[in-house]
């Protein structure tokens, strides 16, 4: 099979002849919501067959191939004479289809259009689908979408198909399927506990209902429960009582509208338990034998009581009105009450996120301008004082982030700033100070934080190989935390970008090889976690090593897989553009020596992360990575395999919760930088010829000289 077919790409028999190995697709049958049914031959058996596609827009979603694949699943759970039996489930190149027995016969709404089904007709639709239901039930399968247009006519029975919203009974990922507020089913046959979204109370009671609405239109023609809109149809099924069978139609045997309003019961607790009950009662209509089902009876005591006291009748009629007025009353005033008090925490929910992302943004902007101020220092190089004047006020810019930034929120824009803050340092020849600064501030302290920002200002010192130590060591601390590993990698990077630059090739592909097994590390980290945002950074920074080791096949796999967990990103869709775009290169990993154990590493990596890359891509340059491969031969062997989901790999449940930061140390953290800044802003302002200017209401020690930020105030 070539490459699948684009998104905005129509998917014709035609097109799909040509992709689809070892079947010859000949027309289209059908098409819904769910994928597009073309009939077509098995090459070989020249069986005639059904293929169901998964549209390729339809793919981008995981939760409808995640549906889909399940269909598919539930249908090969099921060997029965009334269920479509299905053959062959494949996923090529992110083509996702399934092959199936073909029913030549009309659907049952097809039939509908020429009238109404005979009494026998009816009853023997029954059985046939309430004996695959009871097969379906028993294998843990849940139709949830029985109406007659997923009811095929073969021959003399009837078949049932269409298991696109299915659930089996032993699965616990309704909430990854469906997402809040969606109905699951056809609005017309959904039983009252789908529509109020009761998922722990829809079992095959719920399918029973659905054939009894379907049993009750192939009788009249039309559904028990109408409506000019979807929300009125499901206000009646709620609401209101089906009209009697016998007064629409005077053929209908009393049993059989016992059987239907029995089904149609709105408690569950009074229809039938199950399929296999009301396929009894059916074969005992059609062998003349009494059911179980009788119509309620409950009213007829109060009839006949209010026809001899009708006086009381009325007076009790007046309270219960009264009352139900009241009532209502209450309870409307109670729920726009608790509405209110809902809609008044989601508003401040809502004004707290966006007043966080304001300051972030805000931040980054400083940071940009102050790094814009820094470099224009450089054009009055020829008069120092406007030199200094321009950098000071640029490094006091930096440093009072420092304070008014909360860094345990973003701590990726909190290291950004202290790259941006040591960089400064460094270019005013006071980096070495501002370091020593740091680390007589904080000790031996090995916070998470401190970690964090000691690295940081070695990268913005450029001293790339001591800040790689210091993330080997943040590994070794707190092993469950992504940022580490994924911190060590960017700095791998950036040192293999230094060697190639230098001349020195295979150093920099072995420091590219090294960096993808850290975001290997970090991606297992991130899964574990669930934090897909976090998932779809690391697969960037393992794509862009990728490319440099000339490995585009893997590159490209790990993008997509980044946008499929987060489509936003800007950056992973141009990476993605200039990996298409350039030509493949031949040369493979092969060429890279192996890796030497590095004592500061922390022990074997988990074996997990080999299981993982076996579905998204195996980690290039590594021990076991596909060595003698080309790009194009990656590519080709990645085109074979769905890249599935970030909570589908099976990193989950090996570890606990991640570790969180110590509020502690970074309070401490923040202390700390507040007397690295002061000190070194007195030695830039003493280098710039200003005196130190006088503390504000006589503080002392290392306050003194130092005025009040305008940011802090």
């Amino acid at each position: 099979m070539s490459d699948s077919p684009s998104i905005g790409q129509e998917l014709t028999a035609e097109l799909l002849d040509e992709r689809l190995e070892g079947y010859r697709v000949l027309r289209e049958v059908g098409r819904g919501a769910m994928g597009i049914v073309f009939e077509a031959r098995q090459r070989g058996l020249e069986r005639r067959v059904a293929v169901k596609v998964l549209p390729p827009q339809l793919s981008l979603r995981d939760r409808t191939v995640k549906r889909f694949l399940r269909e598919a699943e539930a249908m090969g759970r099921l060997a029965h004479a009334n269920i479509v039996d299905v053959y062959e489930v494949g996923s090529l190149g992110g083509l996702h289809f399934f092959a199936m027995r073909f029913i030549d016969g009309p659907p049952l709404d097809v039939v509908l259009k020429a009238g109404v089904l005979g009494i026998g007709d009816v009853i023997q639709v029954g059985l046939d689908v309430a004996g695959a239901m009871a097969h379906a039930h028993s294998r843990g399968v849940l139709h949830r979408d029985v109406k007659p247009s997923n009811l095929l006519r073969d021959g003399e029975r009837v078949v049932l198909t269409d298991f696109g919203l299915a659930k089996p009974t032993d699965s616990d990922d309704e909430g990854a399927m469906t997402e809040s507020g969606d109905l699951v089913g056809t609005p017309l046959y959904m039983s009252p506990e789908q529509i109020l979204g009761d998922s722990g109370g829809i079992d095959g009671r719920s399918d029973v209902w659905a054939l009894g609405v379907t049993l009750y239109e192939l009788l009249i023609g039309r559904p028990p429960f109408s409506g000019t809109s979807a929300q009125s149809i499901l206000h009646s099924i709620l609401h209101k009582d089906p009209p009697l069978l016998r007064r629409q139609r005077a053929d209908v045997p009393r049993d059989l509208e016992a059987v239907i309003l029995k089904c149609l019961e709105k408690d569950p607790a009074r229809r039938y338990s199950g399929a296999a009950g009301l396929q009894a009662d059916l074969l005992a209509i059609q062998g003349g034998q009494s059911v179980s089902a009788r119509p309620p009876r409950l009213a007829d005591p109060l009839i006949r009581w209010s026809r001899r006291h009708p006086w009381q009748t009325a007076g009790l009629l007046v309270g219960l009105l009264g009352f139900a007025i009241f009532g209502k009353q209450l309870s409307t005033s109670r729920r726009d009450l608790k509405q209110t008090e809902r809609d008044k925490s989601l508003a401040e929910g809502q004004r707290e996120e966006a007043r966080q992302d304001k300051g972030l943004a805000l931040a980054r902007a400083e940071l940009l301008d102050a790094t814009n101020e820094w470099s224009d220092a450089r054009r009055h190089a020829h008069d120092p004082q406007a030199y200094a004047r321009l950098r000071l006020h640029a490094f006091e810019r930096v440093a009072n982030l420092m304070f008014v930034m909360p860094f345990d929120q973003n701590p990726e824009l909190a290291a950004e700033i202290m790259q941006v803050y040591a960089r400064f340092s460094r270019e005013s020849d006071s980096g070495d100070q501002a370091l020593a600064n740091f680390d007589l501030e904080n000790g031996n302290s090995k916070s998470p934080m401190t970690l964090a920002m000691r690295a940081a200002m070695l990268e913005g010192l450029d001293r790339l190989e001591e800040a790689l130590s210091v993330h080997q060591m943040r590994s070794r601390l707190y092993p469950r935390s992504p940022e580490s590993w994924l911190d060590g990698a960017k700095v791998l990077y950036r040192l293999a970008l230094r060697d190639r630059a230098s001349g020195d090739d295979p150093t920099a592909r072995r420091r590219l090889a090294r960096a993808v097994e850290l975001c290997d590390q970090a991606l297992t980290r991130a899964v574990r976690a669930l934090n897909t945002n976090q998932a779809a950074t690391v697969l960037i920074e393992r794509a862009r090593c990728l490319i440099e080791l000339d490995q585009r096949g893997l590159a490209e796999a790990a993008l997509l897989q980044a946008l499929a967990n987060d489509s936003a990103r800007v950056h992973a869709r141009a990476l993605l553009q200039a990996c298409r775009q350039e030509a493949e290169a031949p040369e493979t990993l092969e060429s890279v020596p192996a890796k030497v154990a590095d004592p500061a590493e922390p022990a074997a990596a988990d074996a997990t992360v080999a299981a993982a890359e076996g579905d998204g891509g195996s980690p290039a340059g590594g021990p076991g990575s596909p060595g003698g491969q080309g790009a194009r031969a990656e590519r080709g062997k990645n085109a074979g395999k769905p890249l599935l989901p970030l909570d589908s790999l099976p990193l989950m449940g090996r570890v606990g919760d991640p570790l969180d930061l110590d509020r502690a140390d970074l309070a401490q953290a923040g202390k700390n930088l507040t007397s690295i800044y002061r000190g070194l802003r007195d030695v830039l302002r003493t280098a710039a010829g200003a005196a130190p200017e006088p503390a504000e209401g006589g503080a002392s020690g290392s306050d003194s000289g130092v005025q009040a930020d305008p940011v802090q105030q």
